[in-house]
């Protein structure tokens, strides 16, 4: 980090150099009739790079295809995403040239499609290695936006940047863009962005996102003529951003993983499917004369009427071969057969995310057969489900790791009452977020209010055996600090959660070592 620490000076002075950004576009000779329209291509939470196996929905060369259509028509086309694509996915948990590709394969493909601006989203920062985020910044063609995120030291904090050409380019928190159409009407264009604060990292520091995003706010107004907001904030702060700031009549979101669009006063807040399944297309209008801007939006499908744009597709095919060799590589047959469903099942992030859902029943399931101990309760927190797809039919090895990427270790712990009572709360309190919980052995009696664990009701002062993902006890899951628990010389950090077991590593026969082996047993054996 000492290496960040020296460059401090240089990159301070930078700051106010980068945050004004120009889009050149050539102008015909006409009449300025004051008016002029700006199209917004808008994706968010993409982790594939490929159609769905299941529908044939999504494909970023088809979204390639769709910017080209809209640039043809409008050169004042800017293409978005609204956070989340550096991870998760299959491809970025594997091997290539002897490193994790980690988002590289994302990064590439995107640069490839022409992408204009990304803001921060939580799972950028999934890596605890600062070095593979840098290492994708670098790398990107496309602009960022900051927002509330910060890099941080020991006794110091500064932007995030890009290493060029010998250099350091500064990550604003926000831009100003500089459009004319052909009859020469030009447009200031300002753009902001903010995100959760949910991926804490050591190296990463966040402030209030609705102070950050004034602050840009009054940044940008003296200098353009209209503002928009890029963010990857839940549904309802969103709205509250909107509201803070009715002026604003666009705000292009993520995090939410479903398609939504609002109107806040006179904003709208739009937010599409994961894995570029839908894209927003907006028509921000904006009239010089009268000041106003007007906003029209159009939700596209991207299916397979929409044709692969060559060149992108070349970079698809590029790591889609790459992926199946490292899967080989790696212990996974792509190929080999799992288990044939008899009825589908739907893995959707609106059911996943929302409800007990049969997918969690049979994950937790394959959690609960590997333990050593017998688990009272298993939980399993929905964000490790990412396949966000119904899924039918035969099922491979290759599915069972686009359903849980992140694979990861099961550990399992002794719980007091009172943590499990306050885990499952907040659980409940997560709907809609990956911080809902999957569980098994425990329910919640609706007219009494009351959990109960088995037949009895949970004891706060009893200790309970409890069986969860790993990344459970790292505390970043959403409002699950409290959670945060690791082994010092044998024993646990979290009074709450006295007695923690793990699987030793180097066990490749321990199935707990990683979940989607686990599963992948437990279905063939059924």
């Amino acid at each position: 980090m000492k290496a960040y620490k020296t460059l401090l000076p240089a990159l301070l002075a930078l700051i106010f150099l980068s945050c004004d950004t120009s889009k050149k576009t050539v102008a015909t000779p006409g009449k300025d009739d004051g008016i002029i329209e700006v199209t917004f291509l808008q994706m968010n939470d993409v982790y594939e790079i490929s159609p769905s196996l299941s529908d044939n929905s999504g494909g970023l060369a088809r979204v390639a295809t769709l910017r080209k259509e809209l640039m043809a028509q409008n050169p004042n086309t800017i293409t978005v995403l609204a956070g989340d694509f550096i991870s998760p996915s299959v491809i970025g948990t594997l091997k290539f040239e002897g490193k994790r590709i980690r988002g590289r394969q994302m990064v590439d493909v995107l640069n490839t499609l022409g992408l204009d601006w990304v803001v921060f989203g939580n799972h950028e920062f999934d890596y605890d290695d600062l070095a593979d985020l840098q290492a994708r910044l670098d790398e990107s063609k496309f602009s960022w936006l900051a927002g509330n995120v910060r890099l941080k030291g020991n006794t110091w904090t500064q932007q995030f940047f890009k290493n060029r050409n010998g250099g350091t380019e500064i990550i604003p928190d926000n831009t100003v863009i500089h459009l004319k159409d052909a009859d020469g009407t030009t447009l200031n264009l300002g753009m902001f962005g903010v995100l959760v604060d949910t991926g804490k990292k050591p190296w990463a520091e966040y402030s209030d996102w609705q102070t950050s995003a004034q602050k840009s706010y009054a940044e940008l107004q003296p200098k353009t003529d209209v503002i928009v907001g890029l963010t990857h904030l839940n549904v309802a702060d969103d709205k509250k951003l909107a509201a803070l700031l009715p002026s604003v009549p666009l705000i292009m979101g993520g995090h939410d993983h479903d398609n939504q669009i609002h109107k806040i006063g006179n904003s709208i807040v739009a937010k599409a499917d994961a894995n570029a399944k839908t894209v927003y297309v907006h028509t921000l209008r904006y009239d010089k004369n009268k000041h106003t801007p007007t906003v029209k939006s159009v939700l596209r499908k991207i299916d397979g009427k929409i044709a692969d744009e060559p060149t992108t597709a070349a970079a698809v095919a590029q790591w889609e071969k790459i992926k199946n060799e490292s899967l080989g590589s790696a212990g996974f047959d792509p190929a080999k057969t799992v288990t044939t469903l008899k009825q589908s099942l739907d893995c959707r992030d609106a059911i996943t995310r929302h409800m007990p859902a049969p997918v969690g029943e049979i994950i937790t399931g394959a959690m609960q057969s590997v333990s050593k101990n017998k688990p009272e309760v298993v939980l399993l927190n929905s964000g490790s489900i990412r396949v966000d797809d119904v899924l039918s039919g035969t099922l491979t090895e290759l599915d069972i790791v686009r359903m849980l990427p992140f694979g990861g270790a099961i550990v399992e712990v002794e719980m007091k009452g009172s943590m499990l009572r306050k885990t499952l709360d907040t659980g409940l309190a997560n709907k809609g977020a990956g911080g809902y919980l999957q569980t098994s052995g425990v329910r919640k009696d609706e007219a009494s209010g009351k959990w109960f664990v088995g037949n009895n009701a949970l004891d706060d002062n009893k200790l309970y055996h409890v069986t969860l993902p790993e990344f459970l006890l790292t505390g970043n899951e959403l409002n699950m600090g409290f959670l945060k628990a690791t082994l010092d010389n044998g024993k646990s950090t979290n009074a709450d959660m006295p007695v923690i077991l793990k699987p030793d590593s180097k066990d490749k026969s321990d199935l707990r070592n990683d979940v989607r082996l686990a599963l992948i047993d437990y279905w063939r054996k059924k």
